[in-house]
């Protein structure tokens, strides 16, 4: 236990970082209601600090933030003040159901939309390592909240600028001040003129997938993106050809990752992966009509793919098939009724085709899964444009 109760009497709270479960105003409120005091900085009356997890408490250069720099100075000068995580502090006043939040789970496509990532860079990044699954159910790859909250800091702070080495600090900083708080990536990055690296078995890898040097290793010869096939003494078998798929895909080259998915099916002994990768591939290009024809391929080789129905839906949305759109997304809900992108977009669909009632049903239980975000903010729109 952090030493938190129930009741908050008496108790002066300062909050850093982004929170998780609720907007920064509520969860004053919620100190208020609890008989507390919320305060903006820390002081020698501060009693607790409560690190969000929304990301990491660090300012826009990549630094600690400065209230728990200050809050670790009190403590080390006697001062009686408590540093939790947002979730030991829900947990702790018997918020369950909030914290819990913090542990929902996201596929890539519900990742890839958070962190505002083209679905090319997120598979670069997956098959880099700079982040893994939590679980793959069918061949779909779950991601845990925490996963998603560390890499959108990584990136954001990336694409402002801030050195590797400044995070490698931060970051080194933060695990020992808050060892609850999670580990920032899967693996060890890196840096080669100021860029984030990764190390994979074939060498470095960038944010793009793209291959380095690695003069750490000696290495003699560039290491290409899979632009280029090697030669090899056999026929690449349809395995070779999916996980070829994949490479050019993670890269951009989308004309060569639909060869490849295409070649892999035409080897024989297709599996529902390769269809629906060759879906995506298709409707990243435009071709609508064909992508749709690779998502019923994958959900009939596969009538349990979720992912399939729901992406089979979106395909048919674009086609203006709102009917048959509506049929693919209830099936995907039926086998993961808290899938929130087929509950986002069987609404728009019923929205589509006048079914407003209907709809609200959907953008409630989307809300419910998914309550912050532009997305959600679209959803409240819409439910307050019926009412």
């Amino acid at each position: 236990m952090s030493g938190v109760a129930k009741r908050l009497d008496g108790k002066h709270v300062v909050f850093t970082g982004r929170l998780a479960s609720m907007p920064r105003g509520d969860a004053a409120a919620l100190v208020t209601a609890r008989g507390g005091v919320c305060e903006r900085d820390v002081s020698k009356k501060t009693s607790i600090v409560i690190v969000g997890q929304e990301g990491w408490p660090l300012r826009k250069d990549g630094r600690v933030s400065q209230k728990l720099v200050a809050a670790k100075r009190q403590q080390s000068l006697g001062q009686a003040l408590a540093i939790v995580t947002e979730e030991e502090w829900l947990s702790d006043l018997g918020l369950h159901e909030q914290s819990e939040g913090i542990h929902r789970r996201f596929t890539s496509v519900q990742l890839g939309r958070l962190l505002k990532l083209p679905r090319q860079r997120l598979t670069a990044w997956i098959r880099a390592g700079l982040i893994e699954p939590a679980e793959t159910i069918d061949g779909v790859h779950v991601f845990d909240f925490q996963q998603v909250a560390s890499l959108r800091t990584l990136w954001e702070m990336t694409k402002a600028g801030v050195s590797h080495r400044q995070l490698k600090q931060s970051f080194e900083r933060l695990s020992r001040w808050l060892p609850n708080l999670g580990s920032p990536a899967t693996l060890a990055l890196l840096e080669q003129d100021g860029h984030i690296l990764v190390r994979l078995d074939e060498g470095l890898a960038d944010s793009t997938g793209q291959l380095q040097f690695d003069f750490a290793d000696d290495e003699t010869a560039v290491l290409n993106a899979p632009s280029e096939l090697h030669a090899s003494s056999s026929e690449p078998s349809a395995d070779d050809w999916y996980h070829r798929g994949i490479e050019f895909e993670a890269t951009g080259d989308l004309a060569q990752a639909a060869r490849a998915y295409r070649e892999a099916l035409f080897l024989g002994s297709p599996t529902p992966a390769m269809a629906f990768n060759l879906g995506n591939v298709l409707y990243a290009l435009g071709q609508v009509s064909g992508a749709a024809e690779r998502f019923r391929h994958a959900v009939e080789l596969d009538h349990n793919f979720f992912e399939g129905w729901n992406n089979l839906g979106n395909a048919l949305c674009d086609l203006g098939d709102g009917a048959d759109a509506v049929a693919a997304f209830r099936r995907a809900l039926a086998l993961v009724p808290n899938f929130a992108d087929a509950h986002y977009n069987i609404a728009e669909a019923l929205t589509a085709l006048g079914r407003g009632t209907e709809a609200c049903e959907h953008w409630r239980a989307y809300l419910r899964l998914e309550p912050i975000g532009e997305w959600a903010a679209y959803a409240r729109r819409r439910l307050a444009s019926h009412t």
